[in-house]
């Protein structure tokens, strides 16, 4: 399953890992590289953790 959201001018995601967890797929709407996070237990955490790259690198 996946679902995705946008954040702060970035497109987000989220991804389920077969074997339990989530990851998420980072992509600037302006274009440029897809960033993946690490597997986290819960989706929420992996979903947070992403954010939080945004907020501290808001220009990748």
């Amino acid at each position: 399953m996946t679902d995705e959201l946008q954040y702060r001018g970035h497109r987000l995601v989220v991804v389920e890992q077969p074997g339990g967890g989530s990851l998420v797929e980072i992509t600037s709407l302006s274009g440029g590289q897809t960033i993946r996070t690490m597997t986290y237990q819960s989706r929420e955490e992996a979903i947070a953790l992403a954010k939080r790259n945004i907020d501290k690198h808001p220009g990748g």
